[in-house]
């Protein structure tokens, strides 16, 4: 029998994630919809349901919260994305 792996821990959410959780994105001057587990780590504007929210900002897929000042605004705290390109395929 194998040991589990991946998220053992569950997430706190302190808002309702079945509301319509949107995060501000400047470079498109647009508010977007997101998943709770995003909106929750998003370190620029967000709001749910058209309200602004100032809620706590947790590291992505932890329980670790952050202090906003230590860190880049408008990106997902602590998620290291990168873009691949696949063969064949363009931008």
């Amino acid at each position: 029998m194998s040991e589990k792996k991946g998220l053992t821990v569950k997430l706190k959410y302190t808002f309702d994630t079945a509301r319509n959780l949107e995060i501000f994105l400047p470079k498109l001057n647009n508010w977007y919809r997101v998943t709770a587990r995003e909106f929750r780590s998003f370190t620029g504007k967000r709001r749910i349901q058209g309200v602004d929210y100032k809620g706590p900002i947790y590291l992505y897929e932890t329980n670790t919260k952050v202090n906003k000042k230590n860190i880049e605004n408008d990106i997902i705290a602590g998620f290291k994305w990168k873009s691949k390109i696949r063969k064949g395929e363009y931008l």
